[in-house]
């Protein structure tokens, strides 16, 4: 038997190869579970007895192989070996040492892992979410240079136009983000890329549109992060909202002196990910604890109670389970959670705590540095944004916009162009 190897981010990926009756079987091993199994006499193994002295505990979670290959072991056979940071272990008076090595090998015999595979031909998996930003980013300024207006050209042509918004169409139903570049100064301009000329935006309680600055005189009830210059972690808007607006665009008017990027997550991309490649229990406690978001401010207040991950009644007919409906996740505005018995809340924050850790990966996020003229769009049922914190007069212009208005609109150009 023969193997082919494939590394993902959390996890490898074994093709077994039998030769002789032409089959192949593939089986999924955790990274933590290889190197607790380490079969090596170098601190894993007793030299004499073979027996385990490497502790589980002593391993962490996140470990990752620094590097594998296929390999062969003492007589031959075929192996794979896995390539190791040096970790802790511990003494024979239970003292922490770390092992004097550059790299730990793992050397496993093929049939071995074989043997003992737990995850045989599993195909209920899911990637990780998008995380290059060219994949949701649009130029205008090309589209115009492109498909200019007779009578003006420095404005789009109606056919431009069209190609144009099919083209956010695209972006914001597979990756529910997108990034234009080079847009223009006119925020209520902009609003009519995405809804009919007769639609408007949601106003919220602090306004029709929200000039997030940090001396911010136009908006009402602006005792909140968002007119500050802090960072403002992972999130969605108005969660403490029964209905909470479908989407939202920044568009920048000034970009800040020093820091002030965005970042973006497909929170439900993370949840799935969350679900079937780190923890299943962490995605239950996610979608059936009740909490509470709760903004008070001086001259509002609002409570919504809803689990973080809210399940819709539709069935997905790949996995026959219920699919994902929303995310509603705001560490500014979460209350303080009374919905979780004793013995249970620790369980309930490590499952938060393993989410927000997938969120603050780097291969989960869309990093964006907007400038003036840019636009962000995006999903705030799917899709949680944050910010870095900044020095200088960084100003952005906030537009909620409902999500039917929105399709309706984008549909519309999407429908012209496949009907040419």
């Amino acid at each position: 038997m023969s193997a082919r190897l494939e590394l993902k981010p959390d996890w490898a990926r074994i093709v077994f190869v039998d030769e002789a009756g032409g089959t192949e079987t593939t089986a999924d091993f955790h990274y933590f579970w290889l190197r607790h199994n380490c079969p090596c006499l170098s601190g894993c193994r007793h030299v004499k007895t073979k027996e385990r002295v490497i502790d589980a505990a002593t391993i962490p979670l996140e470990i990752r192989p620094l590097h594998a290959a296929l390999s062969a072991d003492d007589e031959g056979a075929p192996a794979l070996a896995f390539y190791w940071a040096p970790i802790a272990t511990k003494d024979d008076g239970g003292r922490l040492i770390i092992q004097d090595e550059k790299e730990h090998v793992s050397l496993f015999p093929v049939q071995w892992l074989r043997d003992n595979a737990y995850a045989v031909n599993r195909t209920n998996i899911h990637e990780l979410p998008p995380h290059d930003a060219a994949l949701v980013t649009i130029d205008f300024a090309a589209y115009v240079a492109e498909h200019p207006d007779t009578g003006d050209s420095s404005q789009l042509s109606s056919t431009g136009a069209v190609l144009y918004k099919a083209a956010l169409y695209d972006r914001l139903s597979r990756f529910g983000v997108a990034i234009i570049r080079n847009r223009g100064h006119d925020t209520e301009d902009i609003i009519h890329d995405f809804i009919d000329s007769k639609a408007d935006v949601i106003p919220t309680h602090f306004g029709r549109i929200e000039h997030l600055r940090t001396n911010n005189t136009e908006n009402a009830n602006n005792d909140q992060l968002g007119y500050t210059n802090s960072a403002v972690r992972l999130h969605t808007d108005q969660c403490y909202a029964e209905t909470v607006p479908g989407f939202q665009f920044l568009h920048c008017i000034r970009p800040a002196d020093v820091g002030g990027e965005n970042y973006f997550v497909h929170a439900e991309s993370a949840a799935n990910y969350l679900k079937t490649e780190i923890s299943h229990r962490a995605y239950e406690l996610l979608t059936t604890v009740p909490v509470r978001f709760d903004r008070k401010q001086a001259k509002f207040q609002a409570l919504h109670v809803s689990p973080i991950l809210r399940l819709s009644d539709e069935i997905d007919p790949a996995t026959n389970e219920r699919k994902l409906a929303q995310v509603r996740y705001s560490y500014f505005t979460q209350g303080a959670q009374t919905n979780v018995p004793f013995s249970e809340l620790r369980e309930w924050y490590e499952a938060q705590q393993e989410w927000d850790k997938l969120l603050y990966r780097d291969d989960f996020q869309i990093k964006a540095g907007l400038q003036t003229g840019d636009v962000v769009i995006y999903d705030n049922l799917k899709v949680l944004h944050a910010r870095n914190g900044f020095a200088g007069p960084r100003h952005m212009a906030g537009v909620y916009l409902a999500a039917a208005d929105l399709w309706h609109h984008l549909g519309q150009a999407k429908r012209s162009l496949a009907a040419k």
